[in-house]
């Protein structure tokens, strides 16, 4: 009743702030993530209790989404997360799905998995630890806001299905790709196969095998509207679509076209010399000739609209879809990150 008063409710707000800025930061740690599971999830839990952080361990979806509904009913606002990019990506997914408007807290992501792109792109060359512990500092000195950034999530959509949402799709070979390097991963031991240079052995053997013709990957059939970006129908090498900034390294292989809030590349299976073009893919250095009518699909957009696709992967997770109906993939509820 009292809210109602003239002059009381920025009272009320004030209190609520001060109560949730007083609470402990709070660290959220998968230890079966790939980096977390050698040691590192020990030791970042040591470093988080030793500054006063509550430490909550997860192990699959049911304890991770009871952890952040916790997290959400004290609306304790400083939360780190070392995980894999599977483990952040239900963490995002889970905040994005709220209501608009609705109370989120900051986060602070720490590579603990093996690919760690949502890490990357947020906190470029830092390990977790050093990652962590500048994120603790900036608590205890009161300059964590000054390093906040938003970062827009992507809402992937086939009805009647719910929406996931994520901060980076692969699709055509690239969703091939990933899912036969899982495979590749969990189909033996040793350290070509579960070691740091997993990922990049299997990569190597599907380049072989596709020299030779062998690979065993096939492009699929899509029909990709981009609205004013542009659209194409036919067999698609390469789709991928993200929020992420990638603000260090070679790897942006998005061209810098037109705005929406999201970036997307599609490149048809016989875009024009694509081999002799594929540094400048990679790079984001499109040349004027690297067009919709030339197989090249890229830049910014609000939505795509894909009919024929089969499956996708979100954030390094594999996802089958029905190629009858088209799957949109736009741009979803942004959320507030730590970064350096």
């Amino acid at each position: 009743m009292n809210a109602g008063v003239p002059g009381l409710m920025p009272v009320f707000e004030s209190l609520d702030a001060l109560a949730t800025a007083s609470l402990p930061p709070c660290l959220i740690v998968n230890p079966l993530s790939f980096r977390a599971s050698r040691g590192l999830a020990e030791q970042a839990q040591a470093v988080a209790k030793a500054r006063g952080a509550e430490v909550v361990v997860v192990d699959g979806p049911a304890s991770l989404t009871a952890a952040v509904d916790a997290i959400l009913a004290r609306r304790q606002r400083h939360v780190m997360v070392l995980a894999g990019d599977g483990t952040v990506r239900a963490v995002i997914d889970q905040l994005a799905s709220l209501p608009a408007g609705a109370w989120r807290p900051d986060l602070l992501v720490l590579p603990g998995g093996r690919t760690n792109l949502t890490a990357a792109d947020l906190t470029p060359g830092v390990d977790a630890l050093t990652s962590l512990q500048r994120g603790l500092a900036a608590i205890a000195e009161k300059r964590w806001d000054s390093a906040l950034v938003e970062r827009a999530t992507l809402s992937i959509e086939q009805a009647p299905a719910p929406a996931r949402r994520g901060l980076w799709v692969g699709a055509a070979l690239i969703d091939g790709v990933i899912r036969r390097t899982h495979a590749h991963r969990i189909g033996g031991d040793g350290a070509l196969r579960t070691g740091h240079l997993s990922t990049l052995s299997s990569l190597l053997r599907l380049v072989v095998l596709a020299m030779r013709g062998r690979s065993g990957l096939s492009c699929p059939e899509l029909r990709v509207d981009a609205g004013p970006l542009g659209r194409f129908e036919g067999k698609v090498n390469l789709l991928l679509a993200t929020t992420l900034q990638h603000r260090q390294g070679l790897f942006d292989p998005y061209a810098t076209r037109a705005d929406g809030g999201m970036r997307l590349t599609a490149v048809s299976r016989h875009a024009t010399r694509f081999y002799r073009s594929l540094p400048r893919l990679i790079t984001g250095r499109f040349s004027r000739a690297m067009d919709a009518a030339h197989g090249y699909l890229s830049g910014g957009c609000e939505h795509v609209e894909i009919t024929g696709l089969a499956g996708y992967s979100l954030d390094g997770e594999a996802y089958d879809t029905d190629p009858a109906r088209p799957v949109v993939i736009r741009r979803g509820p942004s959320l507030r990150f730590f970064a350096t």
